[in-house]
């Protein structure tokens, strides 16, 4: 009996001990990731102090902006400045007051385009019309 109370005693303290031991590794981890942030920090302001003599840029906002695709990228910008914005700026058959009002088109004697007639050429013949006409040629 006194043997199975001192194993468990024992386990207990033992189980004690490692957690202490995990938790001093864990802090131990994390104050080394600290100090090695702040090393690669200093090491990057130092780098670009020594890049642009003296003065630090802090041109990290922009190198996000551009990985987060805040508007079009570089060609698209020049093209649109070259040539302008194209796309879509309404719906096809959309009426507007202009075109509401426009009676350029429109014929009281009938429902064709502008009161022209089309020029009526020589239709093209059907297939068997024009297999026969090569046959006889």
């Amino acid at each position: 009996k006194m043997d199975s109370f001192e194993q468990r005693k024992s386990n207990r303290e033992q189980q004690l001990r490692s957690k202490e031991a995990h938790a001093h590794r864990l802090s131990e981890k994390s104050k080394s990731k600290k100090r090695h942030m702040q090393d690669v920090e200093d090491w990057a302001q130092s780098a670009a102090s020594n890049r642009i003599g003296g003065q630090v840029r802090d041109d990290d906002d922009e190198y996000l902006r551009r990985m987060n695709h805040d508007g079009p990228n570089k060609k698209r910008q020049i093209m649109d400045k070259k040539y302008g914005y194209g796309g879509k700026t309404g719906r096809f058959k959309q009426n507007d007051k202009k075109s509401m009002n426009d009676m350029s088109g429109f014929n009281p004697k009938g429902s064709f385009a502008g009161g022209q007639k089309k020029a009526g050429g020589v239709k093209r013949q059907g297939k068997r019309a024009r297999d026969s006409a090569k046959a006889r040629r």
